[in-house]
């Protein structure tokens, strides 16, 4: 059985934007595509990397609508495949505001590690170094 690997839309975005780290994504991506593992990620993560590219497009650096779309087409041919899931957020939002609380973080990060948690991935890939605190304290294997 594949492993499971979530990312979160920090490193979902550096597949569409040359940053630190992009090229450890471009790895994941191509262990993919191998089929040798199965990318994750949710609904809200594919909604939060729109605002990122928006706030580089603003910044000069890219066409935000030509990004966002590379990353639909790619995504939709990828879960064709069966190489990339993506989750619905739909009655997990709710479910996540417990972890709000507990470690005082934005209900997008609580969303992310309990879709992560939900479908047994394997492994969570974010480059948020509270995200990372936090993940490993929900019992999460994660990348430094």
């Amino acid at each position: 059985m594949q492993s499971k690997v979530y990312l979160d839309t920090s490193a979902l975005v550096k597949r569409y934007i040359g940053e630190d780290n992009s090229e450890k994504i471009d790895s994941l991506f191509d262990k993919a595509y191998r089929e040798e593992i199965i990318l994750v990620t949710s609904q809200w993560n594919v909604a939060e990397a729109a605002v990122v590219f928006d706030k580089y497009q603003r910044r000069g650096f890219i066409n935000a609508m030509e990004t966002f779309k590379l990353l639909q087409n790619e995504m939709e041919m990828m879960v064709r495949l069966g190489l990339f899931k993506i989750i619905s957020v739909s009655g997990v939002i709710a479910e996540s505001v417990p972890l709000v609380f507990e470690h005082h973080i934005y209900v997008a990060d609580a969303l992310q590690i309990l879709t992560c948690k939900r479908e047994k991935c394997d492994l969570f890939i974010t480059f948020d170094k509270k995200l990372i605190d936090v993940a490993k304290a929900e019992g999460l294997r994660v990348t430094d």
